[in-house]
Formats: structure tokens, C-alpha cells, sequence
């Protein structure tokens, strides 16, 4: 069988200078997070934390909430481990949503000079979801600074996601405040984090049925789109004690977010945790989820390669995803718009498909089972005969599932993905593998 080599280039906003090579796995903050002047023994597990994050598949290790030392005990921990870092010491620089910065002066210019020398920082957290005109422009300012002065750092940011206390839905508000959040900050990728499971509107009965993270993805996706800025997402991997509504987490639930955002065309995916989950929070080493998270996480660089090259069409859901619900009014995009399958029959429950092409015209189909409790045994019929290849999570490769299928037979455990190539079944079968072409 023919094995076709193509081409795949670094993307980024054409207006700015950072440049995303690979498909990233970032984290928030490997440390333990708070303002109090850390003890040695914090100090110690900020370290661990660190070698355990990148033994999980870490790539971008960021520093959120960070204490001047824990940040630098971050740094120096990845300087010796070989991971990456966002750097942020909120003694210094950046700001917290509404609330403002937790420093007397905004002082990055400073930090920047005093750490930019470090090989492990690969950026800055500029500011964790502005969101009022003086924190966007603020933010702006900070961005400009960076990319002029440093510009092999990515300057990150990272969108408020709050619609409930910030009453953002009235009046289409939400798709407001992104469109000015891109317009304002034209940042070198688009980040926003939304963390459903467990808030005030969370229902276990009807899992994610009625959650808002959905019409929010696809609101960023087409943003982002619009201005050609990468698009990254923040899941949440752990149960937060905060959240008002009682349930039991198991990983399933995070793999479902963080599938749902792949299959909205995300080119990163960032994990929230409290340093807890997939880090243990008594010792810094491995915790209840490290194994889960680990498996996830190399799961998704498998299929890295072969995301970067994709740009996303269209993301189709069954009926019971939000309902009549208003936030997804002019941002659901019905069945019958699909190019590769056959709407004649509805999606089954708690389906979830998207469809991509490559520069080269390839299309590919991915297929979510957004059910975190239960496996999905599906078939979902195409419009034309097809040899459908499957891209593995296991090693990346495209693997000749069906030969001129009419249909596909599909088997999706709870949260999980699948991602095929669908090639005319009038064509000689061939697979595909992308390479970095700078």
C-alpha cells in the first residue's frame, strides 16, 4: 500500500511572531499554588511535582497562582528534567480574572529580564482571564512587550470562561467579550478554561447534556478561526471541593472534555488540577490518577502529528446536547451538513462527530461518545463508499479498518474518541503521514 509523506508547517496568528510546532499538553501549575512564603518541605514537593508532571506527559508546565520561589523552584526543577515552562510570579506580574494583580506594580519587565536566559521558559502568563477594559488592555501592552523584546517566548493568556456570576449570556454578551478579547489582544493562541462538572447548573443524571462548555467551544472555535489564532482549551481533571453539587469524579469525566475539545480542533489541551489527581498532594510524586492522566496524555501526542495538520469544518451533536438551549443558537450546525455521513437516520444519544481536511483535501471524520458512564456501540452510515482509515492512539500510524464500507461499525468506551481518514472507495487505498516542514 502507498504511504504518502505530506507536509505540515508551524501554525500561529499570522500577525504575531510565536509559532506552535507540536500538538501541546500543558498543565497549570505542577507546584502547589498559593501566595504563602512556601515551607522547605513545599519547596521539596514543588520539585517532585515537577519530575512527576513530566513523567505524565507534560510538555508546557505553566506556574499559575506562584509565590516568587515556587516559581523559581519550577524553573530550575524543568531546567533539570527537561520540561518546558509558563512562567508567572504573582508577587510580581500578572492578574487573576476581575480581581486585579496581587502585586503593588506590574513588574514584567523586570521578571522577563531576570528569567528569559532560562532554557526551560518557553513563556509568560501574561494574565489569567482579563476580562474588564483595563485588564485587556493592560494584557495587550504585556503581549507587545514580550514579542518585541523577547520574541522566541509565547506570550499566553488565557480567556474567562464565567458566563453564570458575569451574567455574559444576556443579550449574546459572551460572544461579545470573546470577540473583543481576540480583537483587543490578538494574542498568538486563544486559551479559555471551563471546568463543568460539579457547578451550580452540573446534573450527574444528565452529565454534560446541559453544559455550556459546549456551545463555548464551538463560539471560540469559530472566533479563533475567523482570525486564523491557534485554539487551545483548559479541562478539568480532578474533583474541585469548591463546586457546589455533589458527585463522584473518576477520569472518564476528564477524558470526555478533553476529547470534546479535540474534537472541536483544539492544537493544545491544558489541565487543571489543584495539585491533586495526577499528582500526589501529600509527597509531589505519583498520584490516584497518574496512570489515567499518563495514558491520556500519550494517547493525544500519538495523534498530535496528525491534529496539527487538520483545520476543523464542522462539529455536529445528537439531540440531546443542550436542548433549545440559547447558547447555541447560530452556532449548531445540523446533521444533515455533514459531508461524510448519511443523516437520514439522527446521531445516536450522546454522539458527537466533527469532520476535517488536511491542506491536500483529505477529510477526516472524528466520532465522540460524550457518555462518561457508559461504552456507545454505534454505526454510523457514510454518503459514499470509503476505505476508512483509522489514525491509532497507540502509535499515531493509519490503519486500514474498512475496505469500500458503506457504513461504520464503532465501539467507543466512556469519553472516548475516535479519529478516521475517509478516502474514496474509487481510489487505491494509501495511507498518510505528516512531517514539520519549517
Amino acid at each position: 500500500m502507498q504511504r504518502k509523506l505530506l507536509a505540515r508547517t508551524p501554525i500561529g496568528n499570522p500577525r504575531r511572531v510565536w509559532r506552535q510546532d507540536n500538538f501541546m499538553l500543558a498543565l497549570a501549575s505542577p507546584a502547589v499554588m498559593g501566595l504563602t512564603p512556601p515551607s522547605d518541605y513545599t519547596r521539596l514537593k514543588t520539585r517532585r511535582g515537577v519530575k512527576t508532571a513530566i513523567d505524565a506527559g507534560f510538555d508546557l508546565l505553566g506556574c499559575l497562582w506562584a509565590h516568587s520561589t515556587i516559581a523559581m523552584d519550577v524553573v530550575r526543577a524543568a531546567e533539570i528534567y527537561g520540561g518546558k515552562v509558563l512562567f508567572q510570579d504573582m508577587l510580581r506580574f500578572g492578574g487573576m480574572g476581575i480581581k486585579g494583580p496581587h502585586c503593588e506594580t506590574n513588574d514584567y519587565v523586570g521578571a522577563m529580564q531576570d528569567t528569559a536566559h532560562w532554557k526551560s521558559v518557553e513563556g509568560y502568563i501574561m494574565w489569567d482571564e482579563p476580562i474588564v477594559d483595563e485588564h485587556l488592555q493592560e494584557t495587550r501592552r504585556m503581549i507587545d512587550y514580550c514579542e518585541q523584546h523577547y520574541p522566541d517566548k509565547l506570550p499566553y493568556t488565557v480567556a474567562n470562561p464565567d458566563y453564570n456570576s458575569l451574567c455574559l449570556w444576556e443579550d449574546n454578551a459572551y460572544v461579545a467579550y470573546i470577540k473583543k478579547f481576540i480583537e483587543v489582544l490578538d494574542p498568538a493562541q486563544m486559551d479559555f478554561d471551563y471546568y463543568p462538572v460539579g457547578k451550580p447548573e452540573f446534573d450527574p443524571a444528565l452529565q454534560l447534556d446541559n453544559s455550556t462548555m459546549w456551545s463555548s467551544l464551538e463560539i471560540v472555535r469559530r472566533a479563533c478561526a475567523e482570525k486564523e489564532i491557534p485554539f487551545w482549551f483548559y479541562y478539568q481533571a480532578q474533583h474541585f471541593p469548591w463546586h457546589t453539587i455533589h458527585y463522584t469524579f473518576h477520569f472518564d469525566m476528564a477524558r470526555a472534555m478533553a476529547f470534546g475539545a479535540v474534537l472541536h480542533g483544539v492544537k493544545a489541551l491544558s489541565c487543571y488540577t489543584e495539585f491533586d489527581g495526577y499528582v500526589d498532594p501529600k509527597t509531589g510524586g505519583k498520584g490516584p490518577y497518574f496512570d489515567e492522566q499518563k495514558r491520556l496524555n500519550d494517547e493525544l501526542h500519538n495523534l498530535g502529528n496528525t491534529l496539527m495538520a487538520l483545520n476543523c469544518q464542522r462539529v455536529i451533536h445528537d439531540d440531546t446536547l443542550l436542548p433549545d438551549h440559547p447558547t447555541m443558537e447560530g452556532y449548531r450546525t445540523p446533521f444533515s451538513e455533514s459531508e461524510l455521513l448519511d443523516s437520514k437516520n439522527p446521531l445516536p444519544r450522546r454522539i458527537s462527530i466533527s469532520e476535517h481536511t488536511d491542506a491536500y483535501g483529505n477529510q477526516y471524520l472524528m466520532v465522540l461518545n460524550r457518555d462518561y458512564e457508559s461504552e456507545a456501540h454505534i454505526s454510523l452510515n457514510l454518503k459514499a463508499p470509503s476505505h476508512a482509515f483509522e489514525v491509532s492512539k497507540a502509535d499515531g500510524e493509519q490503519h486500514l479498518q474498512y475496505e469500500n464500507a458503506t457504513y461504520l461499525p464503532i465501539t467507543l468506551a466512556p469519553g472516548e474518541l475516535v479519529l478516521y481518514r475517509l478516502q474514496p472507495a474509487t481510489e487505491e487505498p494509501f495511507t498518510v503521514e505528516y512531517y514539520l516542514d519549517k
